[in-house]
């Protein structure tokens, strides 16, 4: 049994292997010393991000230029300019607060212990009592940070059980302050733990905010972290909420098994199917963890030994270290495996089994969060507007301020942090004008067109000759007002609509529908259109899955009280949202903008991870662009390894699109963008050294050199920004607000654009990092395409928060791993039917 062994061999798989394989390559260099996981990803980021010597466009000649562009130097950036200058300059307060570190160096040493100690607890324990009093100093487990250089390199101290313990102190550097980022991070998370929150260092179990009706608590407290910008050091504070259930992981398992009329085997997999992938928080220590397992034949009368070598069983450990007396001694045991952090190689795996009766659930449950009412009482606390916002920011540097133990641990090391929040200059960037149908051209205000969309014809439609529509009997009247409002609606915007053949069941099984589709179908159909009763997933797959992979036909699935007759306008409005989704998922175009960009292929490339299985394989979803106004697209997935976070497919999706392509326009394209989603800052290196080749390989594949960049698209941050009004007033940015300076990387070239009008909370930005750059556009042709794509989102008649290829490649990714659970039929691939 894995789980009754504690340290058990851990396979090496997904980004693991990929890491270890980069390892490998680089340990095979005689000029590079052997290095750790994480010392690699750190040469690969300091390799790329490296100070080069910038040339004016007025010191080369254009033959200079093309032959430095072919120049074959790997993970050379452009030495071009990397901030733009175009666009309305405005004020814009942020939640970055600047940090001085009053230090020329610091003294980094490494640190062994003989004999060997494997807790970390008990390694510091050692270090405190064996360095002088006066020393100031952190250490990481095995990294010591000193101010002063230690006259000593070996120390000795006395161990509880009698034995001497040898310390050997090895200086590995003297470090520049630019160098002290862990460092500095390590220091507040110290100074954080003096302000009374718990362990993470950011939530705060003394303000929590109860919704006893919900079941639910909100804590409050900050997110933190410290960069080297463009600026120097900033940290970076943003209000964050953790939401947690007051019913326990037993009493969420209980309702279960009721659910289950007392089948033990059905329990047993729907309990591990809707755990796994939840993160608790147990109470006694204010900890979380994630939920990997069930253990089902431990129990909290089953032993263990602890650190000091000890036989305990669980009741009797929590009721020794934390006069906890548990209830059911016959609840299963959950597991949460401990995973190492980047930089860090374990060979074992560590278990940590957690007593369900002591843990609480995080976060929402999919039942929870469609609940309107939850969802209000939830945001009515969480939403916060920038004025909130910025209060809760001032409230935080006053805390440390006044805190005597927080300000005597920045004291100890010189480190000074500034009195408000960070002021900086941004840009706001033209829109321009929407095209839509005949040629007409609208100005567009604030990102937000609906009514341009509502009443306005699409740039080309596509007539339904051949169409079918299923539905239950008890839905025959809605499916009937259906079929006259789309006829009539598709009228106004210039498409004609064929009579559907209407197919009524009986039954509300999958299987009717299924069998009711199989008999109506041909290859003339042009789209299937099914209005279900509820809202099933396992008959939303089954139908999706025999409209895109076995019959390769467009559908449309409409939940029966969306068509509710009783509210007229409301209907109205949910017909042309659903006839503008059929318009482009049977190759129509709806609108676009001037892209001023010719012969340029645009890619957006995302990830789908099944977040609840170890199992599942990743799925890789890749859209690209086949003209020039980026109407029209070529759309695939590809299955990759179980627990690959990487794509390894894109040479071979890359070389099916460059193909179709040259069939569509007689040429390959001269530039192409790729806009790459769903990575974070510590895949970044490892996407330009394992992605970007796949795409150059295509390239050679086909003898084809064009300009290539590729842009990392980071959504999930906490950088927040407020437009300053009056000298005073606080606002959201306008959409279009670029930022590229001052809080902006000081070695990347990177940016971040607010491409929506926020009016309730505050407006989140996105963080746009080009790794890769052969091309000649500027950084404000750059930041400009970028914010322009932002718009034609066919989903939304507004701008979303990242480039429209991006988000299309994020739903074909969905539909697959979510859905479909395979490929679907070559002939759906110019199709967006995954909307």
């Amino acid at each position: 049994n894995e789980y009754k062994s504690y340290l058990s061999p851990m396979a090496t798989r997904g980004r693991g292997k990929l890491i270890q394989k980069l390892l490998e390559d680089e340990m095979s260099q005689p000029q590079l010393p052997p290095l750790g996981r994480g010392a690699i990803i750190r040469s690969i980021e300091q390799r790329e991000t490296r100070e080069r010597p910038v040339l004016l466009p007025s010191q080369v000649t254009t033959e200079e230029e093309e032959s430095n562009r072919n120049l074959p130097v790997e993970g050379e950036l452009p030495t071009r300019q990397t901030y733009g200058e175009s666009g309305r300059d405005i004020d814009i307060q942020t939640n970055f607060i600047r940090v001085v570190f009053n230090r020329e160096e610091v003294y980094q040493y490494h640190v062994a212990f003989m004999p060997g100690c494997d807790s970390k607890l008990e390694r510091f324990s050692y270090l405190e009592r064996a360095l002088p009093s006066n020393m100031t100093w952190k250490f990481t487990g095995t990294i010591l940070y000193t101010t002063s250089q230690v006259e000593e390199d070996v120390f000795e101290c006395r161990c509880p059980s009698g034995r001497t313990m040898q310390i050997r102190l090895v200086l590995v550097q003297m470090m520049k302050i630019k160098e002290c980022t862990e460092l500095l991070n390590i220091i507040f998370r110290a100074m954080l733990s003096k302000l009374k929150r718990n362990r993470e260092g950011i939530y705060d179990p003394q303000k929590i905010i109860q919704l006893p009706k919900q079941k639910l608590e909100l804590w409050p407290g900050y997110v933190t972290s410290i960069n080297y910008m463009d600026g120097g050091f900033m940290l970076q504070t943003s209000v964050s909420h953790k939401v947690i259930r007051t019913d326990s992981v037993l009493e969420y398992m209980t309702e279960v098994y009721r659910a289950c009329q007392d089948n033990f085997r059905e329990f047993k997999e729907k309990a591990l199917k809707e755990l796994k992938g939840c993160v608790v928080l147990t109470r006694y220590n204010n900890r979380t963890y994630r939920i990997d397992d069930i253990v089902w034949d431990m129990n909290p009368l089953s032993d263990f030994r602890d650190r000091r070598d000890e036989i305990f069983t669980y009741q009797e450990y929590y009721k020794r270290h934390y006069n906890i007396t548990l209830t059911d001694l016959k609840q299963p045991l959950i597991v949460h495996r401990v995973r190492p952090k980047v930089g860090q190689f374990r060979r074992e795996q560590r278990l940590i089994f957690l007593i369900p009766e002591l843990c609480c659930l995080t976060g929402l449950t999919q039942a929870v969060s469609d609940h309107m009412m939850v969802a209000k009482n939830i945001e009515l606390h969480t939403r916060l507007t920038p004025r909130q916002r910025l209060s809760a920011l001032n409230d935080f540097i006053a805390n440390v301020k006044k805190s005597t133990e927080a300000s005597r641990i920045l004291d100890d090391w010189n480190i000074e942090i500034g009195s408000s929040s960070l002021r900086v200059t941004a840009r706001e960037l033209e829109t321009g004008y929407l095209t839509v149908g005949r040629g007409e051209k609208v100005k567009i205000k604030d990102g937000d067109f609906a009514d341009v969309i509502d009443s306005k014809q699409p740039i080309r439609v596509v007539h339904l000759r051949n169409w079918i529509l299923v539905y239950t009997l008890r839905d025959g009247a809605r499916a009937k007002n259906f079929a006259t409002m789309m006829k009539y609606r598709a009228e106004r915007i210039g498409m004609r609509v064929s009579p559907a053949t209407t197919l009524g069941i009986a039954e509300e099984t999958t299987e009717a529908f299924i069998a009711t589709m199989k008999r109506a179908y041909n290859n003339d159909v042009q789209l299937i259109v099914t209005i279900v009763p509820t809202e099933r997933d396992d008959r939303y797959n089954a139908i999706k899955q025999f409209c895109y992979c076995d019959q390769g036909v467009p559908s449309q699935v409409i939940k029966s009280r969306t068509l509710d007759p009783d509210h007229s306008q409301k209907l109205k409005s949910v017909v042309n949202r659903i006839l503008l989704q059929i318009t482009a998922k049977v190759g129509g175009e709806l609108w676009s903008l001037s892209i001023p960009l010719r012969n340029s292929m645009l890619i957006g490339i995302d990830t789908y991870r099944d977040v609840g299985s170890n199992t599942a394989p990743n799925v890789t979803g890749f859209v690209a662009s086949m003209n020039k106004d980026c109407t029209k697209f070529f759309s695939k997935t590809a299955v990759e390894k179980t627990g690959e976070e990487l794509s390894a497919s894109l040479t071979k999706l890359t070389l099916d699109a460059l193909q179709e392509y040259e069939k569509e326009n007689g040429v390959f394209p001269t530039r192409v963008i790729v806009y790459r989603d769903g990575t974070g800052d510590a895949e970044m290196g490892i996407v330009r050294n394992y992605e970007v080749p796949q795409i150059e390989a295509a390239f050679q594949s086909v003898n084809h050199d064009p300009e290539f960049i590729f842009v990392v698209v980071e959504k999930r941050i906490t950088t927040r920004f407020f437009m300053v009004q009056d000298g005073r007033k606080l606002a959201n940015p306008p959409a279009g607000t670029v930022v590229d300076r001052t809080v902006t990387s000081d070695s990347l070239y990177d940016f971040y654009l607010v491409s929506q009008k926020q009016s309730k909370g505050t407006a989140s930005p996105s963080h746009y990092v080009v790794i890769h750059d052969t091309g000649t556009l500027s950084a404000d042709q750059v930041q400009r395409l970028s914010y322009l794509l932002t718009h034609m989102y066919w989903n939304w008649p507004g701008s979303v928060r990242v480039p429209n290829v991006c988000l299309y490649a994020h739903k074909i990714a969905y539909m697959h791993g979510q859905h479909l659970f395979k490929t679907p039929d070559p002939k759906m691939a110019k199709s967006l039917f995954y909307l």
